[in-house]
């Protein structure tokens, strides 16, 4: 175990609410074979707090910190993570994800020997039910240049198996804005001055239940995450960033989006048909009915659903691009 790694790396993991499988996510930290410096949970409004602090410091002692964040969101709970760290590298996890024991080991290595340019990786994810269940893998972009091509129209990392210079953190901070596809926007404007890239190796397990903010929430995550695509998108041709001129065109472009006839019906069906493969793949019937259920409530009818959802479905991200918007400053060629 190097100490120059040992010294480099700190765990950042923001939570609210409750946290039922915070006790794994931390003990598979505690469990790695090269051991962080650090472990930082930002409270984001924790319904237990005194619990966590005792879980954590009984597993890590003065290595442990529970950061307040006053409910601020995940951008803002990221950003005071970083910024209270001292660490070269930062370690991204959530609080119901599982770390295989040789993860950080793996990255720290990677990264220890790539280029300069390289600001950080990710890793391929082996999704999980509530009970641990193994519902399949992930199958994540490995080159650059195949990461750079996709990263315009799709999600190419698994935000929790991220390790990223902390110093380019600090320059390119999370968009509090951006609250939903956070990682997306991040990952697109990193990208801009250096190179993120994935392992090939599956090194956590993410779990898959209809509590994520990702499945409750799903619209306005996946407005959220077409806004980054059109920001980047003005960034290349016009070299400018809308939101740096106009921080409230975000909200704007979200509350429209989600005006969209359709658009909200058709969004939540196919992230429940989404997660339906996922559990059905796992042989996960429990899952699968839960998933099929809210698929069914949200099953597109009208032709303004069935539009949107026949684009996106064969599209992805890349699917509404293409259409104006009423905000001159996020319009493309």
């Amino acid at each position: 175990m190097s100490p120059k790694n040992v010294e480099s790396t700190e765990v950042v993991i923001p939570a609210r609410g409750v946290t039922p499988w915070l006790s794994l996510s931390l003990s598979s930290i505690a469990s790695q074979n090269l051991q962080p410096a650090g472990v930082i949970i930002v409270d984001d409004g924790l319904d237990d707090r005194p619990a966590v602090d005792d879980m954590g410091r009984g597993l890590f002692g003065e290595r442990f910190r529970l950061l307040k964040n006053m409910s601020r969101g995940i951008s803002a709970a990221l950003n005071t993570g970083i910024q209270q760290s001292s660490a070269r590298w930062i370690v991204r996890m959530d609080a119901d994800d599982v770390a295989h024991p040789n993860r950080f080991q793996q990255q720290l290595d990677f990264l220890k020997d790539a280029p300069e340019d390289v600001l950080g990786c990710g890793t391929q994810v082996r999704f999980i039910n509530p009970a641990g269940r193994v519902l399949g893998y992930s199958h994540l972009p490995l080159s650059w240049e195949e990461t750079s091509e996709q990263m315009l129209y799709k999600t190419c990392f698994v935000h929790s198996t991220l390790v990223l210079r902390r110093e380019a953190l600090l320059t390119t901070p999370y968009r509090p804005t951006m609250d939903g596809a956070e990682d997306v926007d991040l990952v697109l404007r990193l990208s801009e001055t250096g190179k993120i890239l994935n392992l090939n190796q599956v090194l956590l397990d993410y779990r898959v239940h209809l509590n994520q903010e990702s499945f409750r929430f799903r619209a306005r995550h996946t407005a959220v995450q077409e806004l980054a695509f059109r920001l980047a998108l003005c960034r290349r041709q016009k070299a400018m960033d809308p939101l740096e001129t106009d921080p409230e065109l975000a909200e704007k472009f979200i509350q429209w989006r989600l005006s969209t006839p359709g658009y909200v019906g058709s969004r939540t069906f196919l992230t429940a048909l989404r997660y339906m493969k996922t559990h059905l793949y796992g042989f996960d019937v429990k899952g699968f009915t839960r998933c099929a259920t809210v698929g069914l409530r949200s099953l597109p009818m009208r032709p303004s659903s069935l539009s949107i959802a026949w684009r996106v479905f064969r599209k992805a991200g890349a699917a509404l691009l293409d259409q104006p918007t009423p905000f001159a400053l996020l319009n493309t060629n």
